[in-house]
């Protein structure tokens, strides 16, 4: 066996840290994630381990989830500039390029702050700095993320909000949440949605997700090509913009897999040089059919400009009334 280096050998300055690695390493080996972070906790001064130390810990004393997918998985946490346990806070940080992996989900930023509970459970979690939030199903863009695991919502802010999946492309001026428990994701301020040909503006939308397998009206689940958005709602100056028409709405109820959208509250309809008005639309963005329906004692009302002979004879989606 190589002798040990001189300043152990010689009780030096690094003597504290080499035996705290070895049994950092044995109470990993035996006692596993629990008692290692009461170790980290216990054997430094202060409460805040040395990097190295840190680092082989984080991964495994972090337990819970991150409030996403995979809550079952092992945590695994890495980070270019250490990971720092802090014993009063119950708090593990990582900093420069921070990567939280847990099964399929992973949380990438500057900072990654992770809050535990006396169980060593996660109850919150930060990540500061060029957020970005893989899933399986999404992958979400944003400055800040928070989750908390008592409300079970996590909240995106910052400039440049997006999500995007294998169909929708999803941007915000204000926020992002996603309901853990409603399967939802809110889209809040001057929010745009692009799917495929057609964009949908509007303040507020709320997407609703399906569980995993489950099938939708067609017979078809998330394994065989369907759509994981199962309903989407917004409100609050809806546009719909698709090839050569655009319609106006207060409220929106969007079906993915019948691609029928309803519209309702002061509805107007544009469509090449002709305008539609009513209280109610349904359009089938599918064939391209629009029909437009009055509210409660009102009246249809249509503008038919006359068609210019020059004109090419090609026109925007039918409208029925």
């Amino acid at each position: 066996m190589s002798a040990a280096p001189a300043s152990i050998a010689a009780g030096g300055p690094f003597l504290g840290t080499w035996r705290l690695l070895a049994l950092l390493l044995a109470a990993r080996l035996v006692a596993g994630p629990a008692l290692l972070a009461l170790f980290l906790a216990l054997a430094w001064p202060g409460g805040v381990a040395p990097a190295a130390a840190q680092e082989a810990g984080a991964a495994a004393a972090s337990g819970g989830g991150f409030g996403l997918d995979n809550e079952d998985e092992p945590i695994e946490i890495s980070a270019e500039n250490g990971i720092e346990w802090k014993r009063d806070s119950r708090t593990y940080t990582a900093r420069g390029n921070a990567l939280a992996q847990q099964g399929e989900t992973s949380i990438a930023a500057d900072t990654l702050i992770a809050h535990l509970d006396e169980n060593d459970e996660i109850e919150s979690w930060e990540a500061i700095g060029n957020v970005k939030i893989r899933t399986k199903r999404s992958t979400s863009y944003g400055d800040r993320a928070e989750y908390q695991e008592a409300s079970r919502v996590m909240i995106l802010t910052g400039n440049n909000l997006k999500v995007e999946t294998d169909k929708e492309t999803v941007t915000a001026r204000d926020q992002i949440e996603y309901w853990r428990d409603r399967d939802a994701v809110v889209a809040k301020g001057a929010v745009v949605i692009v799917r495929e040909e057609t964009t949908i503006h509007a303040d507020e939308a709320t997407g609703y997700f399906r569980d995993d397998g489950q099938a939708d009206a067609s017979g078809v689940n998330d394994d065989g090509g369907g759509s994981d958005l199962s309903q989407l709602d917004a409100q609050g100056h809806v546009r719909v913009d698709k090839k050569d028409q655009t319609a106006f709405s207060d409220k929106l109820a969007y079906n993915p897999d019948t691609e029928i959208a309803v519209l309702t509250g002061n509805v107007v309809i544009n469509s090449k040089e002709n305008r539609y008005t009513g209280g109610r639309a349904e359009l089938d963005l599918k064939n391209d059919i629009s029909r437009l329906l009055p509210a409660s004692g009102e009246r249809v009302r249509t503008l038919i400009k006359k068609k210019d002979k020059t004109e090419d004879a090609g026109g925007g989606a039918a409208v029925t009334q």
